[in-house]
């Protein structure tokens, strides 16, 4: 009867234990989902459902890693790695968030002004991958298509409104600390205002400077 009773002990600690490691496991995903999303402007709206069950490993710390690491939410592959042991999860991920759409039709050709767009809240996990969660990567762009009313504005939609382009001549204006030096230059590669491009001086010298409605700015630091 004693040993009946250990082994019944022994049982329990084992599915105890077990237990214990599956919490610390969805704990570790939680918050490697959280992470993924910490640079990104979502509501606390997150939920995290497990399509597959979750496995058991040998180890309370294992090494998780999302296998699309751009892929942010929808459905996601984990990896947990713990010893010679790797198991891989399916999960779904739901987030609510805002999104840029189209404040009003926008016809193609159009660059896109702040009164143009607007923010809305929604289900980003039913939405495209590629749209746009902030308006500043999509002011001063070019609309490359017409844009509906309330449309979401994806990545494909725009183009970059280039300020300076390959092969033009530029204004260079160099700042140091208490001067200011104006040259020529060449730009090197298309650049948006706020955009760092490569410019090659008359002389020869290729250097990187900011793009700025006055010209190419370089900090002489």
């Amino acid at each position: 009867m004693s040993q009946l009773i250990k082994l019944i002990c022994l049982f329990c600690v084992f599915c105890s234990s077990k237990v214990i490691y599956a919490n610390a496991l969805e704990k570790q995903i939680n918050d490697l989902i959280y992470q993924q999303l910490s640079d990104i402007a979502v509501n606390d709206d997150v939920e995290i459902n497990y399509r597959t069950l979750k496995s058991n490993l040998n180890c309370n710390s294992p090494t998780l890693t999302v296998l699309n690491k751009n892929k942010l939410w929808g459905n996601l592959t984990i990896t947990a790695k713990c010893e010679n042991m790797t198991k891989y999860l399916q999960v779904y991920v739901a987030v609510k968030g805002n999104y840029v759409v189209a404040n009003q039709s926008i016809s193609a050709g159009t660059v896109i002004t702040e009164q143009l767009i607007k923010t809305q809240s929604g289900q980003l996990d039913k939405l495209p991958s590629t749209i746009i969660l902030n308006k500043s990567e999509v002011i001063n762009h070019i609309a490359l298509r017409n844009i509906n009313n309330g449309e979401p504005i994806k990545n494909s939609m725009l183009q970059k409104n280039w300020y300076v382009k390959a092969g033009q001549t530029v204004k260079v204006i160099i700042d140091g600390e208490g001067y200011s030096v104006t040259s020529n230059g060449k730009a090197l590669t298309n650049g948006a205002l706020g955009e760092s491009i490569n410019i090659k001086l008359n002389n020869g010298n290729i250097i990187e400077g900011v793009v700025s409605v006055e010209g190419i700015t370089i900090l002489n630091k």
